[in-house]
């Protein structure tokens, strides 16, 4: 099991200024090592039409330029195969290029040696740090040019800022490196940085190593994120069988924030609606500075901390609001919602004359606000994982059709998004719209917990007329 705790540090100004050197030089590195992964992947691609079948438009000798063709191992490998024997071996030979395609990350790596000789200010950084950084750039590289499960992959890579680059990570750390020092402080002992203060507030678990720790610049100071392992402890997730009595159904809105299927109404924070004049106040001062200057940077650093303080209080508040919502069931039935289409820009409309027309995005943009202001895809993330760490269970459902159907009889009512009550003149059910929607939320999570596979309310309403044509005699 993998674990992540974060901890305050609390580094001396030396030590504050090292840290500081050494991520802006870690996000050199990576804007340099990324600019020739793009740089090669640029130059060997022409576009479709004028790309002949039989032969490369671009030379090989620019392709290959200033790439090795072998890599020969400097010192013996560590790691040993089951007979105690070296894997690897000093003036081991291995290809730079397989069937055409360069092996980048072990060229980069490579070159880190000569990346010190140029520059050695990068003598004093950690070669872990550095090779770390390396292994960043091949994972944005992985991750654009090969698709994941859904065959979807990432855009087009981009160069970090100073503000964007925030971290740089040790790869090998343990948990010796978790100290005292000589006035009993608690420090952890960074190579090359030395022994940094920081607030131990909570004790690693007992049977868990320190594998990773990252270095993470915040608007208010310097983190460590400290990944612990224990593989004796399993990965599992609770199978428990949901029933009418152990689970809820809830519908996540704007009007409220969540609707149970018990009929408890949550109502909307807006932590950032409420501090937004206080935050429209700032930029505006901010926007008369001079650009750079101190007054400047003392404003910066105070928006930062309220978009921080924003942050943590909707966190907070999620936080709580999962194990309250965890108190009294152990199912919670939840709709799959695509969030990333909810805040998706409207397309344009063109007229006959080639002008814009109205196409509703000034309005669709306070919306847009106050779904990310709900933040509804972090609170689903927290009650996966309050569920996880309490032994329940999270169901999804799909969401098409879960306001427009009653929940008692399955029978459609279409209702815009101005009307808030749902009548159906079927059953006769008289309920808000939102409650009506958990409860049918509850009813769908339960029919696809039996042998047949429901998940949505197209497959229960025919579900449903199957089961009252088999009671037909």
């Amino acid at each position: 099991m993998l674990l992540k705790y974060k901890y305050k540090l609390k580094p001396h100004k030396r030590q504050a200024v090292i840290i500081s050197n050494w991520l802006e030089m870690a996000r050199k590195q990576y804007n340099y090592r990324l600019a020739e992964r793009l740089n090669w992947f640029e130059a060997t691609r022409t576009p479709v039409s004028a790309c002949p079948l039989n032969v490369s438009v671009v030379p090989v000798e620019r392709i290959y330029q200033n790439i090795p063709e072998f890599r020969v191992q400097t010192r013996d490998g560590r790691k040993k195969d089951s007979n105690g024997n070296l894997i690897t071996r000093k003036g081991d030979k291995y290809p730079n290029i397989i069937n055409g395609y360069v092996v980048w990350e072990t060229v980069q790596l490579a070159n880190l040696a000569q990346t010190k000789k140029l520059f050695p200010e990068y003598k004093s950084m950690h070669s872990q740090v550095l090779q770390d950084v390396i292994q960043r750039v091949q994972t944005t590289m992985d991750n654009f040019t090969k698709p994941d499960k859904n065959g979807k992959t990432t855009g087009r890579p981009k160069f970090k800022g100073r503000h964007y680059y925030n971290s740089f990570s040790y790869p090998q750390l343990s948990n010796a490196n978790i100290v005292k020092n000589a006035n009993g402080r608690f420090c952890i002992n960074l190579p090359k940085i030395g022994l940094v203060p920081f607030v131990y507030n909570r004790s690693i678990p007992i049977g868990f190593k320190v594998k990773i720790g990252t270095v993470i610049r915040a608007a208010d100071g310097w983190y460590i994120s400290l990944t612990i392992e224990d593989k004796a402890v399993p990965l599992r997730r609770a199978e428990i069988q949901p029933t009418e009595d152990n689970s809820k159904g809830i519908d996540l809105g704007l009007l409220h924030y969540a609707v149970t299927s018990d009929g408890e109404f949550i109502e909307v924070p807006k932590f950032f609606r409420k501090s937004e004049h206080r935050l429209s106040k700032l930029q505006l001062r901010l926007a008369k500075k001079l650009k750079h200057s101190k007054s400047w940077k003392i404003l910066k650093a105070k928006i930062a901390k309220l978009h921080q303080l924003i942050a943590r209080q909707r966190l907070d508040w999620q936080f709580k609001l999962a194990y309250h919502l965890f108190n009294d069931c152990q199912v919670i039935f939840l709709e799959d919602l695509l969030l990333a289409n909810l805040v998706r820009r409207c397309k344009a409309k063109l007229g006959d004359n080639g002008q814009f027309l109205p196409n509703g995005q000034s309005a669709n943009s306070g919306l847009n606000k106050s779904l990310q202001d709900a933040a509804f895809g972090k609170f689903v993330q927290v009650l996966e994982y309050v569920a996880w760490k309490l032994g329940k269970r999270i169901i999804k459902v799909d969401p098409k059709g879960t306001s427009q159907h009653c929940w008692e009889c399955l029978n459609k009512v279409s209702k815009s998004l101005s009307e808030r009550w749902h009548s159906c003149p079927k059953c006769g059910q008289e309920l808000d719209r939102d409650y009506n929607s958990a409860l049918l939320i509850q009813k769908i999570g339960l029919l696809s917990t039996q042998e047949e596979d429901i998940t949505s309310v197209k497959t229960a309403v025919s579900f449903s007329l199957a089961e009252e044509s088999r009671a037909l005699p």
